[in-house]
């Protein structure tokens, strides 16, 4: 656990939360591994890829602004009795639960309300992109983007 812990602390110490202004987005998820990608420009290239391997839960939004982190950490490790009260029952075969708290604000008010989404992986890895490889277009499409907002259900079932 030390090991994974420290990748967690050094990928938020590399990734640059708050100036990925055209914020964070599901890339892509295949054969179990999930890449969520940020931009500061996603018209034009992603910055970085968060790469979840051996992906067994996911139920992070399709896309979401840096604006939504608060504080400077965007992935936290949670712990299993965290994950439970969200997911009773499911098994995590007792890979990493990482962990990412996001604010939204509510329509027509000041106000924001935390939601905790889930990762359940064997590793996480942060890619810097290289120009020229790093098209922005998501591959994704949410199999529950049609539900009410915030849809928790595990994406990998979807």
């Amino acid at each position: 656990m030390a090991d994974i812990l420290e990748i967690v602390r050094s990928i938020n110490d590399t990734l640059p939360v708050h100036s990925m202004w055209d914020g964070f987005w599901v890339q892509s998820f295949k054969r179990k591994t999930l890449i969520i990608s940020c931009s500061f420009d996603s018209i034009y290239y992603r910055e970085f890829d968060l790469i979840f391997k051996k992906v067994i839960f996911f139920n992070v939004p399709e896309n979401w602004r840096d604006t939504a982190v608060i504080g400077d950490e965007m992935i936290r490790i949670a712990t299993v009795d965290e994950f439970g009260k969200y997911q009773e029952g499911f098994d995590t075969r007792g890979l990493t639960i990482f962990a990412i708290d996001l604010h939204f604000r509510h329509h027509g008010t000041d106000s924001s309300k935390m939601h905790t989404f889930f990762i359940v992986a064997e590793h996480i890895y942060l890619v810097k992109c290289l120009p020229g490889n790093n098209n922005p277009a998501p591959e994704y499409v949410d199999s529950f983007g049609d539900e009410e907002f915030p849809c928790m259900k595990n994406r990998v079932l979807g």
